[in-house]
């Protein structure tokens, strides 16, 4: 059950003053530092921040453009960061980005979200991969699991907060995750890397190669190995969590440049792995819950062909194929492929163009009948047909001072019809080294297949039927975001930025009141509303040469409303905190020694739906103390040891409503080795 307010208050000047004592203990290493400091630790110096400000980004825009003049609010987690953060999976290395909202489940489940809205199958945001959707059109959002790929292949994860619907399309409503693996002329030679923990244990292999001249290849390949395991959690200190989870894959990648005008890729891979999970047992009393243990696999391929037509216009097209097989209650097969163009121009000075168009089919098969519970879709093999088109125009005034920007995407599927999602944006640089910028955009949701077809029964003394609906609509965003940006210094820059979204017609679990006899009959339902205001702060500073913090925080405020006549279940507003902070200290000892701090404090969340069963009705406020350290004798050779959750046994980040079991992420070590050559 849920804890006191008193007992939540303490807890909560507790967490806040943690944080404030952990982030003051970093002022404690400098003066070590800095008495053993030499001139070989200049490697942090060389990390301009005009730099990173300035780094090339294909998110906002999906053209290359600085990050200085994007109309959105975007960070850039680089390879580095992902690095010397002591990150094992991907997921994990979003933690850093303010506005995010990550809470682990279990040990192979997260939910993720930007400005609220968050849950396990988190809807309304949109997640890339070198430009391919992992966005599920079956429950709608990211299974994270899946998404493992080796960490020393990821060149940089661009996160844009806010809508990004004019120029990828539906779903893309509260932000879009675009992570970007290496160019394979990047990563030649040999590498192999491997940690173990008391927790988990992994491994990765590459090995790249080129055909051609040396110095400038004309073709590149890489192919990698990843495989990890990580034990079972805990529910409390004598509770096992059922949540094992098992990961193997496999890729490979080609960049080819058969001329000075053309570029080549291709690249893809192949994964399987087996997860555990405690799901509810309804027959039991009291309520108990059950281990059940599915597998999955699948694969994709990506190819793409750029052009330059001219020295200013270009031509992009890209297209994939993906597989996803899943055995979990039901089993399911998920077959998506995707073809894209995309035409970039300067038809004048002064003024851009982008505009393209794509087609999407996707198509989702189930199949069996699981044991001790009725789930079912209706019909049990549906596909998804998406056209799409888009333009976007950039006009550039007073020698690139202003930058006006105006565009939409416009959509056609057969479970939401027409939809448009236009933007209008401009940039404005007052100064030397400030710019303000502003949005307003559309942007939609459309309907998932468990919506429109599920139909789910769960026994009890009081037995629930879940159906979909399919007259469900697209859920619809109206979003206002202003931003401003300093980076005239080149040791510190600021990102702030604030926005006001209006959600409509967002879909909930309804029963209508007064409900009908057992059993009780829910539905999905276009009944509510919601309002949500927020603001995000962004700092990076180069104290010194041997010497980098970063700081993030983030306030969400979220009003939601329903229709009188309805009972809803799950409130959206309930599950993201108000309050977030983290802060990250970077330090260049010597020795050939980096050392590495990163504290996390998260808000709490209440519960979702109270229930006796569960003992994390109540997600307590948190902080999290993560601590690396590092040995780098010499080029491509890498020794660490990694601490997570220092400060805690263990806690709760988030409930899972959907009949499982959340389980509490523990304080965990691990050392990890790193040869490259």
């Amino acid at each position: 059950m849920g804890s006191s307010p008193i007992r939540r208050a303490t807890r909560r000047r507790s967490a806040l003053l943690h944080a404030i004592g952990i982030a003051a203990s970093f002022v404690l290493i400098a003066p070590i530092a800095k008495a053993a400091a030499t001139a070989k630790l200049a490697h942090l110096a060389e990390l301009s921040l005009e730099d990173l400000m300035d780094i090339e980004v294909v998110s906002a825009s999906k053209k290359p453009q600085g990050r200085t003049e994007t109309a959105s609010a975007i960070t850039v987690i680089t390879a580095d960061d992902i690095r010397r953060g002591g990150f094992t999976h991907l997921a994990e290395a979003l933690r850093t980005v303010p506005g995010l909202e990550i809470g682990q489940v279990d040990a192979n489940r997260w939910s993720i979200s930007v400005r609220g809205n968050n849950s396990l199958f988190a809807n309304k945001l949109l997640v890339l991969i070198d430009g391919r959707t992992v966005y599920t059109p079956v429950f709608g959002g990211t299974y994270w699991d899946i998404q493992d790929h080796p960490l020393e292949d990821i060149d940089r994860i661009e996160v844009i907060r806010g809508p990004g619907a004019a120029i990828w399309g539906v779903n893309a409503v509260n932000g879009v995750i675009n992570i970007l693996t290496k160019s394979a002329k990047q990563t030649r030679g040999t590498l192999a890397s491997a940690y173990v923990g008391d927790r988990e244990a992994g491994w990765t292999t590459r090995f790249g190669g080129a055909i051609g001249d040396e110095a400038e290849p004309m073709t590149a390949y890489r192919v990698h190995a990843r495989a990890h395991q990580t034990k079972d959690y805990d529910v409390d200190r004598d509770g096992d969590g059922h949540d094992e989870w098992r990961h193997g894959r496999l890729g490979f990648r080609i960049d080819s440049s058969p001329s000075e005008a053309d570029a080549l890729r291709l690249s893809g891979d192949v994964y399987a792995q087996q997860n555990d999970q405690a799901a509810l047992n309804p027959f039991a009393f009291p309520l108990t819950f059950r281990e059940i243990h599915y597998e999955q696999t699948g694969g994709n391929l990506v190819g793409s062909w750029d052009r330059a037509l001219g020295e200013d216009s270009s031509l992009q097209v890209k297209g994939y194929y993906s597989l996803d097989r899943r055995q979990f209650l039901l089993e399911s097969e998920s077959h998506t492929a995707d073809l894209e163009l995309q035409h970039d121009s300067v038809p004048f000075e002064h003024l851009s163009l982008s505009w393209g168009g794509g087609y999407r089919y996707t198509e989702t098969r189930f199949s069996g009948r699981p044991v001790g519970i009725s789930i079912a879709f209706d019909p049990d093999d549906e596909a998804l047909h998406l056209a799409t088109a888009f333009a976007q125009l950039q006009y550039d005034l007073f020698a690139d001072r202003l930058s006006l920007i105006a565009g939409t995407k416009l959509s056609y599927d057969g479970w939401s019809g027409f939809q448009y999602q236009p933007t209008g944006r401009f940039v404005v640089k007052p100064a030397e080294g400030h710019a303000v910028w502003a949005a307003v955009s559309r942007a939609v949701r459309t309907p998932t297949q468990a919506e429109r077809d599920i139909s789910l029964v769960l026994p009890g003394a009081l037995p629930v039927e879940l159906t979909g609906d399919r007259g469900t609509r697209a859920e619809e965003l109206t979003a206002f975001e202003l931003g401003y940006r300093f980076y005239a210094l080149e040791r510190v820059n600021v990102d702030l930025t604030a926005f006001w979204n209006e959600y409509e017609s967002l879909s909930n679990f309804v029963a209508r009141i007064p409900p009908v006899p057992p059993p009780l009959r829910v539905e999905f339902s276009n009944s509510s509303r919601l309002s949500t205001r927020g603001v995000e702060v962004e700092v990076n500073v180069v104290a010194t040469s041997w010497w980098r913090l970063r700081m993030a925080y983030s306030y969400l405020q979220m009003d939601e409303f329903e229709k009188a006549s309805s009972l809803s279940f799950g409130k959206t507003s309930q599950q993201n905190p108000h309050h977030q902070f983290n802060v990250g200290s970077s330090f260049e000892l010597p020795l050939d020694l980096e050392f590495d701090v990163s504290v996390y404090y998260v808000d709490g969340l209440p519960a979702v739906v109270p229930s006796l069963a569960s003992p994390n009705d109540n997600v307590e406020q948190y902080v999290r103390l993560d601590l690396r350290l590092a040995y780098a004798p010499a080029d491509g050779l890498e020794f660490a040891l990694v601490g997570q959750n220092l400060n805690d046994d263990r806690h709760y980040e988030s409930s899972d409503f959907t009949g499982g079991q959340s389980t509490q992420i523990p304080r965990s070590f691990y050392a990890k080795a790193v040869f490259a050559f």
